[in-house]
This record gives structure tokens, C-alpha cells and sequence, in this order.
């Protein structure tokens, strides 16, 4: 059972017992002589073999760990630490060198562990001329032991590493030497560890969601385990006060199925535990189970009174799911050569000696490329992408492979024989459209800018392009793009199921405004559905504007009458106290005259901002507090929209998210400690790439 939904006692109970777990403190104790250099041992190996001359024996005392000899002195040995010579005449053996190691003040083990050390950190150093040069910058180290152990459950939790790492010997032997005085805790220890973090870390998160003044917009995905358990992952978006976007899971939690029920059940809870009520879009994968909680979650979010408009806009379909889609079916058409084209990658990339064969095809046919042919991975197409534009650069040497390897030609043979012209010509010719929706869906699966302002520009691009090549001479080309418009148009040519937020989004984009919206919808419907759609968009601009305006807490309220009393009952005499009628006139017509001009109306009038590389939306926002205090509100909710569920790399992926066999083994409670937490604290997230580089290990092996 996942941890979102307990009480707060338990969670409490939980983060108090993981804080008590931990391994007390070293103590301070007065040790024997005997048994104090066996623990100086243990922590600092500082040694020098020290050999003896002419055939002597070796010095196998311990004493020598801290010592060398002096040349042309052999009654004297010289302290590492502070150079100070200490007798080490036969006669009295080396007790003196072990005496003066117990009590000499430059040991790293002997130093106070509240003393600090001077230490130097590297820093780069951005000179006047322009250049860039690294220095050393010096800083104060003091030993901490809970500290270190903190950080060293970030590791574990950032690296993806087993609990089992802080228990292997490699670790210890770095420990020994890097941190002697540290003591490593148990799989256990740091089990609680990781726990506590994670604990901590949503308590803080908490804080920040029942203080945020935005909007808060949904993503929902749902991932599997080795043994077939499902689990729900639920993130968090939205622009803070600062105009920083931001980005979050919140919860990661087994689910008993996929109906639509259970799934807006799952997310009603994490709503509750995390008290989040002002929810605007909720991103999820097009199934009709989504469907279905999407349903549920309009009247839990309507209940919830924190609603905008009815939450009729609260379904948001994923952008980058819905490409995948597409992309899937036009992959049919061309799936042949593709094959072809994997079993050629592989041949030549599963040996040194079919390698060695290939390169010197490359050599005769004069290609000046250093990369290789790369291998895809058949559930994820970007890869299949690179691999077929990795391919068509050595498309004369694997030609050549054809004529001059017969065991290529055999092995090929498998799939249909060796690449010819008509694969090559479908591979060329489909390349540079797939290229289209690789770009796309890198741009939809970001997390860390703003993607709403260009998700209509990049949809109906695509639309458009699409419609292009129909009329285009090349009969595969043609077929291929009549199935992906077949699958384009079921989401996005019925005007009736857009969801018009994503229109409004590229409206507060100071550089398009409404023309520019309205120019794209004629441009991508007929004129019936175009006029039906850019009704939509300004009624639902109005409303969302009028929403925003009525949540608008005034810039200053009216004043008392200045006029008093000054007597009794109706023959009182009425004085006038410092009045200015001419000004109380006047905001008496700002508050009540409608029809004035709006701070909508003033935007959409001024002149767009130009078009720069550099620009930036949120910037730009951050800046417009005095000329547009109602709009600003509504831009930075509308601009915070996610239009995918995924990250970047599961965006291709046609084989779902799983998890890996290490968390796969983890009671969900732990499983979502570790995602979550890992989340929360990761600098980069740029997604952990195990593989090594190929390419760079043989240049490795061959220097």
C-alpha cells in the first residue's frame, strides 16, 4: 500500500522511527595504547613501504605506517605529519614513534572532530578578456558524520544504486581512504535513511503547495513491474511567484486496475493528502478509461470549489502519446526496409571481425565519417530514427557489404535479403518527415520550459505537412501519409474536442496575440469549423478573463464618506470635511462605467513584441505587474499548461514504462519513496544512461 493516503500519526510515527534509527554518534573513549593505533589503522592508511637496503629485512612494525626512515640516520625515523624525528634505535625498539603518534597534533585522526580543515574547491573564473580559466578557491571542511551519511543517501537515491551498495567491499576500501573517520552504515541503516529524506522532503512540499497562489495542472501515467503490478504516477506543474516553472511527482502509487474509477479514486486521494483544490488541467493518456476519471475528477474538482469555469477545461489529452500513435501507423508502411536496415546495423556492430569488414568497405568508398552505424532499440522509434539516419550515411559501403561479404548477404536473407534502391528510396524519402515528429515530441515531452505557447504552432505545422505530402509523386511516401492523417484527424479535425486553453495559451504569447491564432485556424480548417473555432476561442477568452477579474482583489477601496454629522436628528448641520468632489466623481465612474476599455482589450491593441532567439515568455510576463495586473494572473495558470504525460525518452517508447528489477523487488512504499525523492532533489534530470559509448570504447582499446 503506498504511503500517500495514511494518517498523519503514521507518517509522523514513521519519520520520527527512521530519525531514532540511525547510528548514534562515535563516542569519545580513552582507549589503550594497543587498541587506538588498531583503530588508526582501520581508519587512515597512510603508508610508505619502506624497504631495507642490501638484502635487509623489511620494517614490518606498524609504527613505520606514520614514519619513514632518514638517510645516513638510523637511530632516527622523521613523522609524516609534523617531520619531527623520533628515536627508533633497536635498543628501545618503536615505542617512541608509537607514543608520538597518539598525541601528534597534524594526524588527521587525532584532530578534533569540530575542528575544520583548510580544503580547496575548484571554481571556474570568468576573466576580463572573456576567458575562462578554473582556480582553486579555498574553504573550510569540518567532519560531519550525519551529514555525510545525508548525502550519502542523496547518492543512492539520485544514482539509482541498490541498498546493498553502502555494504560491498569496493565501497568500503573508498571509504577507508577518502573518508577514514567516516563509519559506512548498513543496508539497513540507509534504507531508513533514504526514507527519512523522502519523508522530510514532501512535509516541506507541502508547506509550499498550501502557501502557492497559481494554479496547479495534472499529469497522470501509469507504469508496470516485472510481476505485472500497476502503479499510478501523479505529477505536479506550475509557475511560483517568481516566474519559475516547476515541475513535481507527488505520488506513486499501486493501483488495483485501469478503470476510470479507480484511477480518478487514486488521484482524489492524492488531492485530498496534499490539499490541492485549484486545479485547472488534468494531462492524461488518450484511453477511455482516462476518460472516464477525467469525468469523476470534474465534480470531485467542482466539489472541491476551486474550479475555473465549470472545469470544462480540465481534460487535456497528451500531445506527445497522441504522435506516437501517428507515427506508429505510418511505420507500417515502411516496416520492411526498416527491419531491413536493423538486421544490417546489427551484422556489422556483432563482431570485431564484421566491424573490421565494414570499415573497410567505408575506406573504399571514400566516406570521411568518424560516428558508426547505431543499433535502435525496436520499442522506441527516435532510436529507430538514428538509426536510419546513421545508416543512409554509409548506404555505399553497406552496398559494397552486399558484393563483397557473402555471409552479410546470407544472414540478410532472414528478412528478406539485402537492402536494395526501393528500400533505400523509401528510407531517404520517409527520414526527413519522421524528422517532423521526432522534433515535436521532443519539444512536447519537456518538463523544465514552457511548451503551451508552442504546442498549437507545432501541432498544425505537422497537420499541414501531412496534407502536403498526399499529393506527393512517391507512391509509398503518399500511402504512408494517408494513414497518419487517418490518425491525425481523430484527434485534432473535430473543432468540437479541442481543448481551447492551448489556443489561449499562444494568445498571451506577446509576439502572436489573436490574429495570429485566428490566421492559423482558417489556414488548418474550412471556413465553417474555422469560424465555429475562433467564436470558441475569444468567447472562452472573455470568460477566462472575466474569471480572473472577479478573483482580483481591488487596487484600493472606496473611503468612507468624508461628509459628518455634526449635530442631532434632522436639524443637524451638515459640514464638509476636506472633500474633493471632482476626485470622488471620478472613481465613482472607474468602479461603475463598464465600458471602458479592459486590460484584454489594451493587449490584444498593443503591438505584438518582436520576435527575438533569445526571448523569454515568463521574463517577459514577470515584468507587466502595472500594465496588466488581470492578465498576468491568467497567463502565468494558462502558461504552466503540460501537453504530454512523459519525459522526453518515454515519449517514443511503444513498449510502456517498467520499472527496473531493483525497485521491482521494493514494497510500493519504498518504490515511491525513491521516485519521488528522487525527483524532488535531482540538479539534472536527464535520464541516467547506463549504456556505455561504444564508439568510445574502441577508440579507447585502440589508443
Amino acid at each position: 500500500m503506498s504511503i500517500t493516503g495514511e494518517n498523519i500519526d503514521e507518517v509522523e510515527m514513521l519519520s520520527s522511527s527512521a530519525e531514532s534509527s540511525k547510528e548514534p554518534k562515535k563516542s569519545k573513549v580513552v582507549e589503550t595504547p594497543t587498541v587506538n593505533m588498531k583503530n588508526k589503522r582501520k581508519g587512515k592508511k597512510i603508508v610508505e613501504a619502506v624497504e631495507a637496503k642490501g638484502g635487509k629485512k623489511k620494517k614490518t612494525s606498524s609504527a613505520w605506517d606514520h614514519f619513514k626512515a632518514i638517510d645516513g640516520d638510523k637511530e632516527h625515523a622523521e613523522c609524516i605529519y609534523c617531520a619531527r624525528k623520533i628515536s627508533c634505535a633497536s635498543a628501545n625498539g618503536t615505542n617512541a614513534m608509537k607514543r608520538h603518534t597518539e598525541r601528534c597534533k597534524k594526524a588527521p585522526f587525532n584532530l578534533e572532530k569540530t575542528q575544520t580543515i583548510l580544503d580547496f574547491e575548484s571554481k571556474t573564473k570568468c576573466n576580463a578578456d572573456g576567458t575562462i580559466e578554473t582556480v582553486s578557491v579555498p574553504k573550510l571542511w569540518r567532519f560531519d558524520q550525519e551529514k555525510i551519511r545525508e548525502t550519502l543517501a542523496r547518492m543512492v537515491i539520485l544514482d539509482e544504486l541498490p541498498f546493498s551498495f553502502v555494504e560491498r567491499e569496493g565501497f568500503r576500501m573508498f571509504c577507508k581512504i577518502a573518508i577514514p573517520d567516516f563509519i559506512p552504515p548498513s543496508r539497513t541503516s540507509i534504507t531508513r535513511d533514504c526514507y527519512a529524506l523522502f519523508i522530510e522532503k514532501r512535509r516541506t512540499l507541502k508547506n509550499v503547495f498550501k502557501n502557492l497562489s497559481s494554479r496547479v495542472f495534472l499529469t497522470t501515467d501509469t507504469w508496470t513491474s516485472a510481476q505485472n503490478l500497476s502503479y499510478m504516477c501523479l505529477t505536479a506543474h506550475f509557475i511560483d511567484d517568481t516566474w519559475k516553472l516547476h515541475k513535481m511527482i507527488i505520488n506513486f502509487c499501486p493501483i488495483a486496475g485501469h478503470s476510470g474509477e479507480l484511477i480518478g479514486r487514486a488521484v482524489e486521494k492524492c488531492l485530498l493528502e496534499w490539499g490541492l483544490k485549484r486545479i485547472l488541467t488534468v494531462t492524461v493518456h488518450n484511453a477511455s478509461s482516462n476518460d472516464l476519471a477525467v469525468k469523476y475528477l470534474k465534480q470531485i474538482v467542482n466539489l472541491l470549489d476551486g474550479s475555473v469555469l465549470d472545469a470544462q477545461f480540465l481534460h487535456m489529452r497528451c500531445a506527445a502519446h497522441i504522435l506516437n500513435l501517428v507515427v506508429k501507423d505510418g511505420l507500417k508502411d515502411v516496416d520492411d526496409s526498416v527491419m531491413k536496415v536493423r538486421a544490417a546495423v546489427k551484422y556489422v556492430r556483432s563482431s570485431p571481425v564484421r566491424l573490421q569488414k565494414f570499415r573497410s568497405c567505408i575506406e573504399e568508398e571514400n566516406i570521411n565519417n568518424k560516428s558508426l552505424v547505431c543499433l535502435d532499440i525496436e520499442t522506441r522509434w527516435n532510436s529507430t530514427y538514428c538509426m536510419l539516419k546513421s545508416a543512409l550515411v554509409f548506404r555505399k559501403a553497406l552496398k559494397n557489404m552486399k558484393t563483397k561479404c557473402i555471409p552479410y548477404t546470407k544472414e540478410l536473407r532472414k528478412v528478406g535479403g539485402p537492402l536494395d534502391d526501393e528500400d533505400w528510396d523509401k528510407v531517404t524519402a520517409f527520414l526527413p518527415f519522421l524528422e517532423i515528429f521526432y522534433e515535436a515530441t521532443l519539444s512536447f515531452s519537456g518538463s523544465r520550459y514552457v511548451i503551451g505557447n508552442n504546442f498549437v504552432k507545432e501541432i498544425f505545422d505537422i497537420g499541414y505537412t501531412i496534407n502536403r505530402y498526399l499529393d506527393d509523386s512517391n507512391v509509398g511516401l503518399k500511402s504512408m501519409a494517408r494513414q497518419m492523417k487517418m490518425k491525425f484527424d481523430k484527434y485534432w479535425a473535430n473543432v468540437n474536442n479541442v481543448n481551447v486553453l492551448m489556443f489561449i495559451a499562444l494568445v498571451v504569447d506577446p509576439r502572436h496575440k489573436l490574429r495570429y491564432v485566428e490566421w492559423i485556424v482558417r489556414r488548418s480548417y474550412d471556413p465553417s469549423n474555422s469560424f465555429a473555432l475562433c467564436h470558441r476561442i475569444k468567447e472562452t477568452l472573455t470568460s477566462l478573463f472575466e474569471f480572473y477579474a472577479s478573483s482580483q482583489p481591488p487596487a484600493s477601496k472606496m473611503k468612507s464618506s468624508s461628509i459628518e454629522s455634526s449635530g442631532h436628528g434632522d436639524g443637524g448641520i451638515r459640514k464638509l470635511k476636506g472633500t474633493n468632489l471632482r476626485k470622488d466623481f471620478v472613481n465613482e465612474v472607474e468602479l461603475f462605467d463598464t465600458s471602458e476599455t479592459t486590460e484584454l482589450d489594451k493587449y490584444l491593441g498593443d503591438k505584438c513584441v518582436r520576435e527575438t532567439d533569445d526571448f523569454d515568455i515568463l521574463s517577459w510576463w514577470s515584468m507587466q505587474t502595472m500594465n496588466y495586473p488581470i492578465l498576468m494572473r491568467m497567463a502565468r495558470d494558462v502558461l504552466a499548461i503540460p501537453v504530454s504525460t512523459v519525459a522526453s525518452e518515454s515519449a517514443f517508447s511503444t513498449g510502456g514504462s517498467v520499472l527496473d528489477s531493483f525497485r521491482t523487488s521494493l514494497t510500493p512504499r519504498l518504490v515511491e519513496a525513491l521516485i519521488c525523492t528522487q525527483d524532488w532533489i535531482r540538479a539534472s534530470h536527464n535520464t541516467i544512461v547506463v549504456e556505455e559509448n561504444l564508439l568510445a570504447l574502441e577508440n579507447m582499446e585502440e589508443g
